[in-house]
């Protein structure tokens, strides 16, 4: 059976997102704030964590399509009080994963028409930011109270 092999690979992938995310954002911030050239391994960087994320976003539409929590919420919702995380993954995590990679791609996109090093650099700060907020709130991590997975997740 795939799904439980493409549960492991989300897992993964999220650490790939996140890595990714931040090196391309610590690069566009250090840009930004010294007012460096734009260099090719800033797009590189760029296109990395616009991809990463792409892929994730995949994945994530496959798992979600063929999840027994999400089918089981959608055929019988059930009272957000009595399991959590039946909302969670039907409605918050996908949600709030889609706008996140919404915003990075549309980041990224801007960040390449820019014309200015600064500009680039801002375009890339402000939507990696906020795509990296989104993403952090709707992670599952075992902390959280409304689902929780394992930092790694294995077979």
């Amino acid at each position: 059976m795939i799904y439980p092999v493409l549960l492991v690979i989300h897992n993964a992938l999220r650490w790939l997102v996140l890595g990714s995310l931040l090196a391309s954002l610590g690069g566009s911030y250090v840009g930004w704030l010294r007012n460096r050239s734009y260099r090719p391994i800033d797009q590189t960087l760029r296109v990395i964590a616009t991809s990463v994320a792409h892929t994730q976003l995949l994945v994530g539409f496959y798992l979600y399509a063929k999840s027994p929590i999400v089918s089981y919420y959608w055929k019988f919702s059930p009272d957000a009080s009595e399991a959590p995380e039946f909302r969670f993954f039907s409605l918050i995590h996908i949600g709030l994963m889609f706008t996140s990679v919404v915003l990075v791609t549309v980041g990224s996109s801007k960040a390449k028409r820019q014309t200015l090093p600064q500009q680039k650099f801002k375009t890339t700060v402000i939507y990696f930011t906020l795509g990296l907020l989104l993403i952090l709130i709707a992670i599952p991590w075992p902390f959280s109270p409304l689902a929780t997975r394992p930092w790694l997740r294995s077979f």
